[in-house]
């Protein structure tokens, strides 16, 4: 009796968790994690600026960064423990080209998704490309286990010091975890606009293939060279997103959180360390 009492809850817990699983993604309309709480607090929709999240955003914005860097993230949505993402991100530039690497893990013990990417970009004068290929796995506990490769590539120009344009495709390669079930592809197009010094304006466009499209937009607002405060709005998912950016001399501190009609509050903290000084 008290092995079929544990093997039942062992099994209703893993049907609770990826029932919780399938409304998050429903929800979020299949979107692919992506950290970096900087982005976070302006909807993640930085995929025409330059940012220490490019690699998520538009692994082309990793050709416009003047800095190595590393950095930790955590995302943790609702009380429920399988619903926490954490993650490494970093960069490192070469004459030749940038490259970026990122590690993310989403889930718990019974049901885990996990990426290991490897990206590269380089930048000619005004214009930035980009290239991440990334590995995906997704298990079930003593269910099952996939593996795939997911490429994505970008384009982000800055015309002028005012404006800068991005394009983000995710799953070009057309990836698939199981033959009934291909990855969702994206193709994500946005502006970025320098009005002043200390605002920054973000929008962006994402079109889930074979859905309509959605809008997101943000913005940045440097109180002063160490401090920003941010905001964000995704009208397709309802949520409001706000932001705080702490530069203390080579860390750079990012806590941002949104708000969900259905999901409640989501937290996201970074923290990133810079390798070198920028320029």
């Amino acid at each position: 009796m008290s092995l079929f009492l544990n093997t039942k809850r062992y099994y209703l817990k893993i049907t609770f968790t990826i029932s919780l699983l399938i409304v998050f993604t429903i929800s979020a309309n299949a979107q692919y994690t992506a950290l970096g709480a900087s982005a976070y607090g302006r909807s993640n929709s930085l995929v025409a600026v330059a940012d220490v999240s490019s690699i998520y955003q538009n692994p082309a914005g990793l050709g416009h960064l003047n800095y190595n860097f590393a950095a930790v993230a955590v995302h943790k949505t609702l009380p429920v423990e399988g619903l926490l993402t954490v993650g490494a991100f970093g960069l490192l530039k070469t004459k030749p080209v940038h490259f970026g690497f990122s590690v993310d893990n989403f889930g718990d013990q019974y049901y885990r998704e996990s990426r290991l990417g490897l990206a590269a970009a380089k930048k000619i004068e005004k214009v930035s490309m980009g290239l991440k290929f990334s590995l995906m796995n997704n298990a079930v506990k003593e269910m099952s286990s996939r593996q795939t490769f997911l490429g994505e590539f970008g384009i982000l120009a800055t015309p002028s010091k005012f404006f800068s344009i991005g394009l983000h495709v995710i799953n070009f390669t057309r990836a698939k975890l199981y033959e009934s079930q291909p990855l969702p592809t994206f193709v994500n197009f946005g502006v970025g606009l320098n009005p002043s010094k200390k605002i920054n304006i973000s929008g962006q466009v994402d079109y889930l293939v074979g859905e309509k499209p959605f809008l997101k937009m943000g913005l940045n607002y440097q109180i002063k060279e160490s401090l920003g405060l941010s905001a964000g709005i995704n009208p397709n998912l309802k949520a409001v997103h706000f932001g705080l950016n702490l530069d203390i001399k080579k860390y750079k501190f990012s806590y941002a959180v949104s708000t969900h009609p259905n999901v409640g509050l989501s937290n996201h903290l970074t923290l990133t360390l810079l390798l070198n000084e920028k320029k």
